[in-house]
């Protein structure tokens, strides 16, 4: 699969996305949103997996190859994003949305309010937004991955947060869900979280990979890329 650089406009801000271009319309094409600081190049493993429908990754602002504006990291802005991608693509009116750890609250809110959305795919993470703590911004710059140029994007996303709860919003997706959670201790959805999910979601399907952390596709990829090709197969059935 080869994917083709593309640019959104964000209100300004450049937004990179990286898009397969595949056109087949008895596919539903698949958008990824990434964890916390991830960008969209570090899905392609994954997503070539799925090489037979298009596939969307995108970096949201100040992360990969997006735009690292001075300011605008709220939770308002990263959702924004997704509309943004979602529009320049012209992707087709019924693709999947699917998200990992903090990429997760972006896309419910995102799913909450797209008229186009077909499903979702939520990986790893529970239905609220957290205020993050100056200390995680300390320890993700104390490691080297992190240039100096982009240390004001760690400190925006870290002070531009706060706390917001998403249940109201999962009872408005009225699409199918699939709820991806690791088993072991390192997973980040709790089973109360998990439990708050089924019982808000009106069509949702829960799977649990009992030897994964939060990093689901290890120890087993095939797994993982099992249970989304098998959802992902649910919703074109479905067209």
């Amino acid at each position: 699969m080869n994917f083709t650089n593309k640019y959104a406009n964000s209100e300004g801000v450049k937004i990179h996305y990286l898009d397969s271009d595949i056109d087949d319309n008895l596919l539903t094409p698949l958008v990824y949103i990434p964890g916390a600081l991830n960008f969209a190049e570090q899905s392609i493993e994954i997503l070539q997996e799925f090489k037979s429908r298009r596939c969307l990754s995108l970096s949201l602002r100040g992360r990969g190859k997006s735009d690292a504006p001075n300011s605008g990291y709220s939770f308002e802005h990263h959702v924004k994003d997704i509309e943004t991608v979602i529009n320049d693509s012209k992707v087709k009116n019924r693709f999947c949305l699917m998200a990992y750890s903090m990429g997760v609250p972006y896309a419910i809110k995102f799913a909450s309010t797209s008229p186009g959305i077909k499903g979702l795919i939520i990986c790893d993470y529970p239905a609220k937004y957290p205020s993050i703590p100056k200390s995680w911004s300390e320890r993700v710059l104390s490691r080297s991955f992190i240039s100096k140029e982009r240390k004001h994007v760690v400190e925006g996303i870290q002070q531009e947060s706060k706390s917001i709860e998403l249940y109201r919003d999962l009872n408005r997706i009225q699409v199918p869900v699939l709820v991806i959670k690791g088993g072991t201790q390192e997973s980040l959805l709790s089973e109360v979280e998990t439990e708050k999910l089924k019982s808000n979601l009106p069509d949702v399907v829960t799977k649990e990979l009992n030897e994964s952390g939060h990093e689901l596709w290890e120890p087993s990829k095939e797994r993982f890329i099992q249970l989304i090709n098998e959802f992902l197969v649910r919703l074109d059935d479905s067209s």
